[in-house]
């Protein structure tokens, strides 16, 4: 998992351009064939500015998250947790013009055959490093805080805190 790495592993060129487009919604959409209207425009003209590298780290994962196996696991793992920790509960299309991450990447995340070791994941963290953008994610959700697996008999774990 990328927890210790602060910004995005993407290329010089993909931030590049995702700077150029965070700076001109407007072009960015015409150029990706999106539309939209003056309110999404402004609303996601201050997601892209104000959540720059989130948006990117939603970049690096939009196609990351649809992998099987624990590299896949992982990556939706730490792509809710970046949302969460930004305190975002559901980043709904905010990012989608500029970082091609909407609702149905973010659905992804829980949508993938394992939904109940996401939340395994993200409740180890909230457990050893909370934070309150994830606190309140788990409390808008109704998710249960406590581990449903102690750590040592879930491999995955040992992962997460890598």
């Amino acid at each position: 998992m990328n927890k210790r790495l602060k910004q995005a592993p993407i290329s010089i060129a993909e931030r590049t351009q995702l700077r150029t487009d965070a700076n001109d919604i407007r072009a960015a959409a015409k150029r990706k064939q999106v539309t939209l209207d003056r309110f999404e425009d402004a609303r996601e003209s201050t997601f892209a500015k104000t959540h720059f590298e989130l948006g990117a780290w939603l970049f690096y994962y939009r196609n990351r998250i649809s992998a099987t196996g624990a590299q896949g696991l992982q990556d939706r793992i730490d792509c809710a947790r970046r949302i969460y920790e930004a305190g975002l509960i559901n980043p709904e299309y905010d990012f989608f013009t500029v970082f091609d991450f909407g609702e149905r990447q973010y659905d992804t995340i829980f949508e993938s055959g394992d939904a109940d070791a996401v939340l395994d994941g993200l409740r180890f963290i909230l457990n050893s490093a909370p934070t309150e953008g994830l606190r309140k994610a788990f409390l808008s959700y109704g998710w249960p805080t406590e581990l449903k697996h102690a750590a040592p008999q879930c491999p995955l774990f040992s992962a997460l805190e890598a």
